[in-house]
């Protein structure tokens, strides 16, 4: 995947339709929701094409390629906090701004991987106590390919946890040990 490379622009309106305020009843129901929101994702014109363009041209393996997207979302889509309320973006508008918090980030990070040209399977992976370094209910993604159940860091079935949010964080890292920390020691969000 080639990180430089900025999608066509979509016009100003695009997508301000496809931001969704909702409340969820748990965890488990909202990963429920943006698993099955990444799904129809895949759907997207725009989000197919830019898979296309994006792996174009190189012979990926599902390791490096679920690598690949990772370091994309992490390094390439901006985290920023919802204003006041929790907000839910598509992948195409996400694709778009450039910028999203951790479930849209998770949310868009499950839909490339499920357009990959390769076998990788990702699902979202609710994080139910929130260690004190994240001030907020956080949501992760996991990703699995053939193969990867060999890695050391992954948990049963070879998922390997796919941080997005947290600067210097590679697929299958623990973000409280790998991720970067200011002069304050608090983790730097990517």
């Amino acid at each position: 995947m080639n990180p430089d490379r900025e999608p066509d622009p979509l016009p100003r309106t695009a997508g301000i339709s496809r931001l969704r305020v909702l409340r969820f009843p748990s965890l488990e129901a909202k990963a429920h929701w943006l698993d099955a929101a990444a799904s129809m994702d895949t759907s997207l014109l725009y989000v197919r094409d830019f898979c296309r363009h994006a792996w174009a041209g190189r012979a990926w393996t599902s390791a490096a390629l679920a690598q690949a997207i990772q370091r994309f979302v992490r390094d390439r889509i901006h985290y920023v906090r919802d204003p006041g309320h929790e907000e839910f973006a598509d992948a195409e508008v996400m694709l778009q701004r450039r910028y999203g918090d951790c479930d849209d980030k998770a949310r868009l990070f499950v839909a490339l991987c499920r357009l990959a040209p390769v076998r990788i399977e990702a699902r979202i992976r609710p994080v139910f106590r929130a260690h004190p370094f994240y001030d907020f209910v956080h949501v992760q993604a996991e990703a699995r390919y053939p193969g990867s159940e060999r890695d050391h860091r992954a948990a049963p079935g070879g998922w390997l946890l796919a941080e997005v949010i947290v600067a210097g964080v590679e697929l299958g890292d623990d973000p409280l040990e790998k991720g970067a920390r200011g002069p304050d020691g608090k983790l730097v969000y990517a």
